[in-house]
């Protein structure tokens, strides 16, 4: 390859793609082959869960990428880690831990939420992570009892978008200004980061090479994301279809990502054909970001969208879903569609940890 723009030569890969390359390998091999492999797989939210096979010095890569992120927003060796990771995702302790270095607490998003602010409270953390979801858990749970944790400096959310009322919750339990966003995906870790203070996400360029395209796979400003990951070689991926809408401009002669604005098939569709993709749901529920804790929204079918929301206690009840609706009268359709708010105490995660903020029952 000369340069770069041979590689719009290559045909995109989907994940399907991507899962049939990896089985076809294995039953080539076989599992003993594999077996000392670090493995893992995906959440499944976009289907089936997608395994995922790295040689030991891949993974190192991986999670050089996340210390690099880390040290960019101030980390230092002596600094304690909180985190919440799945079940499955729980580490033991290194050498380097047990002699105080890079020490780090983590309890899993399963357990008892009265347990993981117990854990908390005794580390005391400099450094915050987890997904979103089972960070607002948690922070819902200390503001609604009046708990104060100690404010740690840095506080990393991954996994999931950040939305308006979510940065909320988190900022009013972790402390503000101390909120930063990671943009990855489990099968190459993390592809660009944020610096605290800053609005956008620097691309990780070294490692790997983000592509913006339109429908007609032209390169735009804002469009679907392809990846091309630079040092995985055992199932390498080139073109990897995220499906991520991505919002880019340049700044300082680089793209960065000024906006994730979430799943390409994230959006309400209509008989008619007729679409509203999901940064414009987006947009209207943020605007309510004082008044909200969380929210999803359900289309059940073309003409019923059900939007579930979680109020503050000093918010109006009524008021609240007036303007909600008048709000998706007003930008999402306003003709043959009910609108109906239904008010929960807590929108508890899904099966796979997180979260989803809009599901579409329509085919």
């Amino acid at each position: 390859m000369a340069d770069l723009s041979e590689l719009k030569n290559v045909p995109v890969l989907e994940k399907e793609d991507y899962r049939t390359l990896i089985k076809s390998l294995v039953e080539e091999k076989g599992d003993k082959y594999y077996q000392n492999w670090f493995e893992d797989s995906t959440s499944g939210t976009t289907g089936i869960p997608l395994r995922i096979l790295r040689t030991w010095d891949e993974r190192a890569y991986m999670l050089a990428k996340w210390m690099q992120v880390l040290y960019l927003n101030g980390y230092k060796w002596r600094d304690i880690t909180f985190s919440l990771p799945s079940p499955g995702h729980i580490q033991r302790d290194s050498i380097v831990q047990r002699f105080g270095i890079l020490k780090r607490y983590s309890i899993a998003y399963t357990d008892p939420i009265e347990d993981q602010v117990e854990l908390y409270l005794k580390a005391k953390p400099s450094v915050v992570y987890g997904n979103k979801t089972y960070l607002v858990q948690l922070a819902l749970h200390c503001n609604e009892n009046n708990i104060k944790l100690p404010q740690p400096y840095l506080c990393v959310s991954f996994a999931e978008k950040m939305d308006a009322p979510s940065r909320s919750v988190l900022e009013k339990c972790f402390g503000p200004g101390c909120l930063m966003e990671i943009y990855g995906a489990l099968e190459v870790a993390i592809m660009a980061y944020q610096i605290t203070g800053e609005d956008y996400f620097h691309m990780c360029h070294t490692t790997d090479i983000l592509e913006v395209l339109d429908e007609n796979g032209q390169d735009t400003n804002y469009g679907n994301a392809l990846l091309t990951n630079l040092f995985i070689r055992s199932f390498p991926m080139i073109r990897y279809n995220l499906r991520d809408m991505l919002d880019t401009e340049i700044i300082n002669g680089l793209p960065v990502i000024k906006k994730i604005g979430g799943r390409q098939d994230d959006k309400i569709k209509f008989a008619d054909g007729k679409t509203v993709p999901w940064n414009i749901i987006c947009i209207i529920l943020d605007r309510r970001r004082h008044e909200l804790k969380q929210f999803r929204v359900i289309q059940e079918d073309y003409d019923l969208i059900r939007i579930v929301v979680a109020k503050e206690d000093v918010a109006d009840r009524s008021a609240v879903a007036n303007a909600i609706i008048a709000d998706f009268r007003k930008e999402v359709r306003n003709e043959g569609v009910e609108y109906i708010v239904d008010f929960v105490d807590r929108i508890p995660p899904d099966p796979n940890g997180k979260i989803r903020l809009l599901i579409s029952k329509v085919r």
